[in-house]
């Protein structure tokens, strides 16, 4: 299915690699150990052959190593609470968009509960896969067999206002998720924090990051927009390097659509008469997104606020824009 990407819990990054936790929130304590990001999640599945078939006509996962029949004594056995009647016969690794890889576990365990967890047991999980349309999607799953338990669930209000959710079953019973947020959800403002989500610019294995020269063009052409204080010239530039949809997610409001675009920063520059818009260093890339720091203020006062501004690209156009205000006017 095409533009699906592993999320994994909805929780795919522990210390999000886009916005710097320095520039969002201050932290409680130094953390033990700097993560860079979620590896893998591993599940049970009671027939190999079924889930990566299922894995790879449904969503296009691809396996890439497995290891068969490993040696697992009493000892680790013990160790691990496994049943000492049980063994591994294999583990595959499946590769899973632009997300973490899911890796899975056949046993052969006479001895253990093969019986899916209710929702609310303690050991009970779950993967959630982004999705860019998750209507569609859902009607594509429908039509390939799959049991998709409800609707999606639009949230409108509170915190994970924006967010967009739907269950289905796997063909062994395990629940799995589907999620969108094409627009950001409010928490995320709140907490100045952006969550992770994939990105539809890269094919499933193609594990290619953005041009680095293409994205400092990009950048210049995208300065140049904001410091622009005509209309028809800023049309060009959106109509060349944006997406028809294109949305634009700034602390003065919501703009989706590229006329949307251009009116919001007529307005921004009318009433900010004579200030200049300016990048801060290299732009950082992370696969199919930028982050640029950036400036802006009156030539007596350049920084006069600051931010950040976190930039999502699809087909090499800007898809989706999150303005973060770092400094700010007392």
């Amino acid at each position: 299915m095409r533009n699906i990407i592993a999320t994994a819990c909805a929780l795919l990054w522990a210390l999000p690699a886009m916005a710097s936790a320095e520039a969002s929130h201050a932290q409680s304590s130094t953390p033990v150990i700097n993560v860079v990001g979620v590896d893998h999640v591993g599940i049970n599945v009671p027939d190999m052959e079924q889930a990566v078939t299922f894995f790879q006509n449904t969503f296009g996962f691809e396996p890439v190593t497995e290891i068969k029949d490993p040696p697992v004594d009493a000892g680790f056995k013990k160790l691990f609470d496994v049943h000492a009647s049980s063994s591994v016969k294999s583990i595959k690794m499946l590769r899973a968009g632009d997300g973490a890889n899911i890796e899975l576990f056949k046993f052969d365990a006479p001895d253990a509960d093969h019986a899916q967890p209710h929702y609310d047991d303690a050991a009970a999980a779950h993967i959630g896969f982004y999705v860019d349309d998750i209507n569609q999607a859902v009607g594509q799953l429908r039509k390939a067999g799959v049991t998709v338990l409800t609707d999606p669930i639009v949230v409108n209000a509170g915190e994970t206002a924006g967010d967009s959710w739907v269950y289905f079953l796997t063909p062994w019973g395990a629940k799995l998720e589907l999620v969108s947020y094409p627009s950001g959800q409010a928490g995320e403002r709140a907490a100045g924090v952006h969550l992770w989500r994939a990105q539809s610019v890269l094919s499933p294995t193609s594990g290619k990051s953005l041009d680095p020269q293409a994205v400092r063009t990009l950048v210049q052409g995208y300065v140049g927009m904001l410091n622009d204080t005509d209309a028809a010239s800023r049309k060009k530039f959106l109509d060349a390097h944006y997406t028809d949809n294109t949305i634009f997610n700034d602390p003065e409001g919501l703009a989706v659509g590229r006329d949307e675009l251009n009116e919001l920063l007529g307005k921004l520059q009318a009433r900010n008469r004579g200030w200049t818009f300016k990048v801060i260093g290299e732009p950082q890339i992370q696969h199919g997104n930028f982050r640029i720091q950036w400036k802006y203020g009156p030539a007596s006062d350049p920084e006069k606020i600051l931010g950040e501004d976190i930039v999502a690209t699809q087909g090499g156009r800007i898809a989706t824009t999150l303005v973060f205000l770092n400094k700010v006017p007392q």
